[in-house]
C-alpha cells in the first residue's frame, strides 16, 4: 500500500490449491493458490471515493468516526504473486482499483467503511455490490446484483440485468437494471425507473416518479407523489397513491391495470381498447387533478384508495443473488 495517511496495516496469507482449466488438455494440473486478506486504516480527510472491481465483490458502508478502513481479499495463483492494487488519495478522493486483474488469473475484493458523508463511486464487472449508509452513490455492477440502503443523497445506478434492493433513500433516484428485477422501500424522493423486462416492487414513495418496466409487472404502493407515470409494456400495473396526486397516467399495453387514489374528484381520460372496465371514483371534466388509464385491451380499474395491498409488504433481507420477482396480486375484492 502506497497511501500516505496509514494508521494499520495487516495482512494474512492463506495458500490453497485450485485446478485451472487449459483448453486442450483433459485433466488440468493443479496450481497452488493463495489468498491474501489485508486491513488498511487511513486517518486522512476523505470525502469521496470510487472503487473499480473486475468482478469480484465490493461493499461500502458507513461507519461512526472519521477514518476510513479498507479491506482487500486478493485472490491470485502463487507462481504470480498478489496483484498489484492502484490506490490514492487526491483532495480528500480515494481511489481503489485492481486493472491487473482485467486479464490475469486474480481477483480482488474491496470493503471500505468511511464517513456517512462520502460520496461513493463503484464500478464492477459483474461482482456484486452493497453500498450503506453514504451521502450518494452512484453505481455499476455490469450484471451482478445490487444492495443500496440509507442512502442519504442522489444515487444513479444500473445493474445490465442484475437485480436492484432498495430500502430508505432519500434523494432523487435514477434506477436502470436492464433487465432484472426492483425491490424498493421506502424512497424519500422523485426516482426515474426502468426496468427492461424485470418486475417492479415498490413500498412506499414519496417524490415525483417515472416508472417504466419494459413488459415486466409493476407493483407500487403507498405512493404519495404528486406526479406519477407508470408504463408497463405488458406486464401488470397496479398503483396505489395514499395522497391525492395532481397528475398521474398509467399505461400497461394489455396488462391489467388498477389505479388507486384517494377520493376525489379527478378528471379521468381511461380507454381499455374493449377489455373490461370499472371505474368507482368521483370524475369530473373539470377537475384540477387528472388521471390518464390505458389497458390495450387489459382489465381496467380506478378505484379508491383503501391501503390493502395486493401482496404482503417486502422485508428488509439481503439476498446475495439479488431480488427475486414479485408474486401476482391477487384479484381485488369487489
Amino acid at each position: 500500500w502506497g497511501l500516505s495517511g496509514l494508521a494499520t496495516a495487516a495482512v494474512l496469507a492463506v495458500p490453497t490449491v485450485r485446478l485451472l482449466a487449459h483448453p486442450g488438455l483433459r485433466a488440468a494440473p493443479a496450481i497452488p493458490s493463495a489468498t491474501l486478506t489485508r486491513t488498511v486504516t487511513l486517518s486522512q480527510p476523505i470525502t469521496s471515493l470510487s472503487v473499480q472491481s473486475p468482478g469480484e465483490p465490493v461493499r461500502v458502508v458507513a461507519g461512526s468516526g472519521p477514518d476510513v478502513r479498507i479491506t482487500e481479499v486478493l485472490s491470485y495463483a502463487r507462481p504470480d504473486g498478489p496483484p498489484r492494487v492502484q490506490d490514492s488519495v487526491t483532495g480528500g478522493h480515494l481511489s481503489l482499483a485492481a486493472p491487473a486483474c482485467v486479464t490475469a488469473d486474480c481477483g480482488v475484493s474491496f470493503t471500505v467503511t468511511g464517513p456517512a458523508a462520502v460520496l461513493a463511486t463503484v464500478t464492477s464487472s459483474g461482482g456484486p455490490v452493497t453500498v450503506s449508509g453514504v451521502a450518494g452513490a452512484d453505481v455499476d455492477s455490469g450484471g451482478a446484483p445490487v444492495t443500496l440502503r440509507n442512502i442519504h443523497g442522489p444515487l444513479t445506478v444500473a445493474t445490465d440485468g442484475g437485480g436492484l434492493w432498495l430500502h430508505g433513500l432519500t434523494g432523487g433516484l435514477h434506477a436502470d437494471t436492464g433487465g432484472g428485477p426492483i425491490i424498493a422501500a421506502r424512497i424519500d424522493g422523485q426516482a426515474t425507473i426502468s426496468t427492461d423486462g424485470g418486475a417492479l416492487s415498490v413500498t412506499g414513495l414519496t417524490g415525483a416518479l417515472e416508472a417504466d418496466s419494459g413488459g415486466g409487472p409493476a407493483y407500487l404502493y403507498d405512493v404519495t407523489a404528486r406526479t406519477a407515470t407508470v408504463t408497463t409494456g405488458g406486464g401488470a400495473g397496479r398503483l396505489q397513491l395514499d395522497a391525492a396526486p395532481s397528475s398521474v397516467v398509467l399505461s400497461t399495453d394489455g396488462g391489467p391495470a388498477q389505479l388507486d387514489v384517494p377520493a376525489g374528484p379527478y378528471a379521468l381520460t381511461s380507454d381499455s381498447d374493449g377489455g373490461p372496465e370499472a371505474v368507482t371514483i368521483a370524475t369530473s371534466p373539470s377537475a384540477s387533478r387528472t388521471l390518464a388509464v390505458t389497458s390495450g385491451g387489459g382489465l381496467l380499474q380506478v378505484d379508491h384508495a383503501t391501503g390493502i395491498r395486493s401482496h404482503q409488504a417486502l422485508k428488509p433481507v439481503h439476498n446475495p443473488k439479488g431480488p427475486a420477482a414479485p408474486p401476482a396480486p391477487a384479484a381485488p375484492k369487489t
